[in-house]
Formats: structure tokens, sequence, C-alpha cells
């Protein structure tokens, strides 16, 4: 049986995703894309409904997140801002205007008093939500932030960053609790394992490197095995998380002993952006440059007690042949009944369900359906934000990029832009 019966269908929007983010408390999923909206899915397998599109940033959303409860979404942008949306309306209820020097790359939920943002020089800052205001601000990394989470037991913030150092903030104090030695590489993503005895990250060369935790100074293990950057890690089980690498494949890992259990999914060998569980733990998402949003069954993780070791060897060669046998059973499922206009039925075009869509609430809420795909929307730029027309040499120069500096780069240049830095270029040679 084709299992895409199986699972919820893709949402496909018209410009690139860069984040994706669960409910903890309802069967919805949020999208950021690159052209600063924001959409907020229901979904199913029987259909998925869009509950809330809006247009929270002026230039690229790059990072999104629920609230603890579910009723507000964070939204972290490049245009220096974050705000929190109502999740059921749309109301804007915190908006930060240049929260930031630079750019933000990243926003955290850390509890019910404060949200983390992180930005592309290394800044990382924490926000009193009840007051809206700044509560400590971080300089301890030179380069962009790269991922974050929560340590709820000590309460204790980690970040990663490009400059290959990993940070520890306790939420309470202004000073870092610790920072890593640079591990000689860019650290891309993080998450706390092992009964939070244990911190993997994710680097630029395919390693997993492994922290002890309270021993921050360098990595105690290192678990080569992926042959592209790990750009992002979501935790399954105390001992398995679920990597997305720059090859496209999302691969389960497994901590102690080390070894790739096998492929949850595969995006053609495009880049993953980003992995997440859903909260019934049922289902992965993930997104990358196709513009879509692709959910995976793993929920047979948790039926089998989280040893995930089905289709594992312990013969490192015949394991990786079981990789390659499942990457490319992945493909072929994809592939089946595909029409020949390259449409697929898994699919949702532009997020609207094919069974009927939801009407959908709030403010800068607007109706939109694969039958009007192209037709104009109330938005001055279209409804979906365009950056004009791109030619497809320019969307393949956006996949091109170097590891771990998607988000700032996968953004369309400005023209004006750079004709004003061939200027600067041409002034200064001239003056030699």
């Amino acid at each position: 049986m084709d299992d895409r019966a199986l699972r919820p269908k893709s949402l496909k929007f018209k410009e690139p995703v860069i984040d994706v983010a669960f409910s903890p408390a309802a069967n919805l999923v949020a999208s950021s894309l690159i052209t600063g909206h924001v959409f907020v899915h229901k979904y199913a397998v029987e259909g998925n409904q869009r509950q809330l599109r809006g247009k929270p940033h002026k230039k690229s959303c790059r990072s999104v997140c629920f609230s603890g409860d579910g009723q507000r979404l964070f939204t972290a942008s490049k245009d220096r801002s974050w705000q929190a949306m109502d999740v059921e309306t749309g109301a804007e209820a915190v908006r930060i205007a240049n929260a930031h020097e630079k750019p933000l790359n990243m926003i955290k939920f850390v509890n019910e008093q404060i949200v983390a943002t992180g930005d592309e020089a290394g800044s990382v800052k924490l926000w009193d939500v009840r007051q809206n205001k700044q509560a400590f601000a971080y300089s301890e990394h030179v380069d962009y932030i790269s991922d974050m989470v929560f340590h709820a037991p000590k309460r204790h913030l980690l970040a990663t960053s490009g400059d290959g150092c990993l940070s520890v903030y306790d939420v309470r104090k202004a000073k870092p609790f610790q920072v890593s030695a640079n591990q000689d590489d860019e650290l891309l993503s993080v998450a706390v394992m092992r009964n939070g005895t244990k911190v993997v990250v994710g680097e630029t060369d395919g390693v997993v490197g492994i922290f002890s935790y309270g021993q921050f100074g360098d990595v105690s293990d290192r678990f080569p095995g992926h042959p592209q950057s790990i750009d992002s890690i979501c935790k399954l089980t105390e001992d398995l998380c679920v990597t997305g690498s720059s090859d496209g494949l999302l691969r389960i890992v497994q901590l102690f002993p080390h070894k790739l259990v096998g492929v949850a999914g595969d995006h053609q060998a495009l880049p993953v952006e980003k992995v997440a569980l859903s909260y019934e733990q049922q289902w992965l998402a993930s997104c990358s440059h196709d513009h879509m949003v692709h959910f995976w069954d793993i929920g047979y993780i948790f039926e089998d007690g989280g040893s995930g070791e089905d289709g594992s060897s312990e013969d490192g060669a015949e394991g990786a042949d079981d990789l390659d046998a499942q990457a490319v059973a992945i493909r072929v499922s994809k592939d089946v009944g595909s029409s020949s206009d390259g449409s697929s039925s898994e699919v949702d075009i532009d997020g609207c369900s094919d069974i009927g869509e939801q009407k959908p609430v709030g403010l800068d809420v607007v109706e939109a359906s694969a039958a009007d795909e192209g037709a104009g929307d109330a938005d001055s730029d279209g409804g979906w934000g365009s950056w004009g027309d791109s030619s497809d040499g320019e969307r393949r120069a956006a996949k091109k990029k170097k590891p771990g500096k998607r988000k700032a780069q996968a953004e369309l240049a400005d023209p004006k832009q750079k004709q004003k830095q061939k200027q600067k270029k041409s002034a200064f040679f001239a003056g030699l």
C-alpha cells in the first residue's frame, strides 16, 4: 500500500519555507516563509485545513515557535523584530521592533515569562513577555546563532553558533553559565539527550558532537557518518534523534551505542532546513528548498518502545546498505501517483486541502485555493510577498549555498544593494 495514504498531505507554497513548528497542544503546524508570511494549518490524514495566514514581518520570517500552551505563536525576522500573535484570531499580542542591531535568526519559547532570541552577529537576548522588555543580553559569540534549546530542569538555555562554540545560559542570571572551546567547525543544531546527561550538536562536516552535561569545555565523543552538514536535530526518545542533512535525508540516529538506524524521509537531495516532531509523537514535519512542508510517519518508533532498531545492522557496511535501500524506497513511494504534468496527488497546493478549506479567521487573513493560485490578493505584493519573478538559474543558485548560512543567503538579493556594492568596490580600486 502507498504510505502516502496514511499520512497528512504535504503543504506546498509559492515561496521557500524557512522554518516549521508543531503546536504542543493541538494538531496545528506553523510554517514561516521567506516573504515574511506565516501560515498555520490543521493537519490530518483525511486532509489539511488552513487556520491562519498573515504577514507579520516586512522581510523574511526566519524562525517560528509556539508557546507552551499553544495559544501564541512567536516569530522572528530579518527585519530585526519579533512578535507574538494569537493563534486563534491572528491578532498581534506582542511586537518588539528593532529588537537586535542585526537581523534575527532564532526565537525560542523558554517559559510563560521568557522568550529568547538570537541574531546574525551572535547576540542572544532574553525578553520578559509580561513587561515586553529586554531582561538580559549576552554577546559570547562572534558569528550567527544557528539553533537554541531550553533544558527546563536546569533552567539552562543552550545555543549553537557559526563560530564553532556552544554557549549555556542560566535564564535567571545576567552572565553566561559556560561557553565551550571552539570546535573548529560551524555548529548548526543542538538537542539535549540521555535524560539531560548529554548534549548533541550537528556540525558542518557531518559529525554529531556529544558533550557531557556540565562539562561543556569540549566534546566527550564524536559520531561521524553523515556525508554532509547536519542542519537540524529533532529529539525522539532519550536515545534516538532524527537529523536533517544537506543531502536531503532524515536519518534516525541512535546514541550509546552510536549507529544510524534508518531513514525517516527524503527531500530528493535538497538540503533540509528544519525537522520537528508533533505533540502526539506520530508525525515528523520537515521543510527544504522545494517550497513544501512534508509529513513523515514516525509513530512506529514509540509503538516499539523507542528501540528503533528495525532494519538496523551490527555490521557497518550492511547498515549503510540498509539506509540506502530505505532512501530508495522512500523516493519510489513519492514518485508513485505523480501525474504527467509533475503534480502529485499527495500535495495540498498552497497549503489548501483538496477536500474543502475551513474559512480562516483573524486579522490579515486571506482565503486562497488551488483554483485561484495565480490570482491577485488583497496585499500589494500579490498576497505572497513576491520578490519578483525569479529565473530557474536564480533558484538553482540559491540551493548551492554554504552549509550553516542558508537562512541569510537564501533570501533573494536586492538588485539595488548589489549595484551599491559594485559601486563601492569600483571606488575602492580606483583610489589605489
